[in-house]
């Protein structure tokens, strides 16, 4: 039964540089399609824990959190699940803060763990917090993930605009995939 229900949601990652309304458009677009959204874990956790401080050992458990979300969340689900990061997030952090990437990570990013990809474009103004501290660029984060999604041979899609343009933007990408027939 479990498997029957997970199989007839589309799952769609929103992924992208720190500060780009991948929280909100998430929000934003379960909203629109009258379903739920998997929150970053990440912010869950270092609201408890020591952002300045962390380990790989830290990288891993947030990983293993946030599939075990999506894997809640998709029974929750009505037809799509929108979620706020994945695994390519982690592994990017992963290598930038510790230049190297645990064998969790090599072997659980699959191109086919999401029905579509969405990178947040970078023209929203930044917005600090007490976990935003934007190490790398924007631009740069940006690139990366792209990269991410080259290397793993992705199809994925850029959303930009301000407002409810950015959330129209993300709407049509959907729409036009034709994810829902």
């Amino acid at each position: 039964m479990e498997e029957t229900i997970s199989n007839s949601i589309k799952k769609i990652v929103v992924l992208g540089a720190e500060s780009t309304g991948k929280s909100t458009l998430c929000e934003s677009l379960a909203n629109h399609y009258n379903t739920v959204f998997v929150p970053e874990f990440a912010r869950t956790y270092f609201n408890v824990h020591d952002i300045n401080h962390y380990s790989i050992q830290d990288l891993e458990t947030i990983a293993k959190t946030q599939i075990s979300l999506e894997k809640d969340y998709v029974k929750k689900a009505n037809k799509l699940l929108f979620c706020d990061t994945s695994l390519i997030t982690i592994k990017i952090w992963a290598i930038h803060r510790f230049n190297q990437i645990p064998e969790f990570f090599k072997n659980s990013i699959k191109p086919t763990d999401y029905h579509m990809y969405l990178i947040t474009n970078n023209d929203i103004p930044w917005v600090a917090d007490d976990q935003r501290k934007n190490e790398v660029s924007r631009d740069s984060l940006f690139k990366w993930n792209q990269h991410e999604m080259q290397k793993l041979g992705i199809n994925y899609h850029i959303v930009k605009g301000l407002g409810t343009k950015r959330l129209q933007h993300a709407i049509d990408l959907i729409d036009e995939q034709g994810i829902l027939f």
